[in-house]
């Protein structure tokens, strides 16, 4: 479907699309970091995910409806977008593309499934020990340094940013990370590790 995309490119903080809006097409990152959140009914702010280089996003609003997150660039984007008429075009005379199809959906679908999970059954220090080794590995430096701000860990792991602060402050007091701002370094990957490892109450 490369010969039908349309290159979009994206300055730091710009939305892509936002919850609610018409689902017109498909995205997959060039470069660049892209944030995907949704908003609770009080108006909270949840991150579900960051993408990265060569993954797809926007897929669900292909097959009708309204977006179902927002999409933020968290640093200058560069994507190829493909309209949804294309892609169903594409789709009917490609079954293997209809079935990779298929397996991203399920694939989402079993993601948002382990993180209702994890917010709801366990503790704060396995969520957040599961969410920095997880970013180390999709955005995090060479030097085991993961750019992410305290504010969005909290939206990240579903509560305030007191509590990761605090949390925070503990595991650099046990030598496990290093603090700075925007910016957590993973010190003692073992000691979170068996953090992250940590079954539900």
């Amino acid at each position: 479907m490369e010969h039908v995309a349309k290159e979009v490119r994206l300055s730091k903080g710009s939305i892509l699309f936002q919850e609610g809006d018409p689902g017109d097409g498909m995205y997959i990152i060039r470069q660049g970091e892209v944030e995907i959140s949704v908003l609770s009914e009080s108006g909270r702010k949840l991150a579900l995910n960051i993408m990265g280089p060569e993954e797809v996003l926007g897929e669900i609003g292909l097959f009708g409806g309204d977006r179902t997150a927002t999409a933020t660039a968290l640093s200058d984007c560069v994507l190829a977008s493909i309209r949804r008429p294309e892609v169903l075009a594409e789709l009917k005379t490609n079954p293997e593309l209809a079935l990779e199809f298929i397996n991203l959906l399920s694939e989402r679908l079993r993601y948002v499934s382990a993180q209702l999970g994890e917010r709801t059954f366990l503790p704060l220090s396995a969520r957040l020990a599961r969410r920095l080794l997880y970013l180390d590995g999709k955005v995090g430096e060479k030097s085991g340094s993961v750019p992410v701000s305290q504010a969005d860990l909290a939206d990240f792991v579903g509560t305030t940013r007191e509590s990761v602060a605090k949390t925070l402050s503990v595991w650099k007091l046990n030598g496990w990370v290093a603090i700075s701002r925007g910016k957590v370094n993973l010190l003692n990957m073992d000691a979170l590790e068996e953090l992250a490892e940590q079954l539900p109450d």
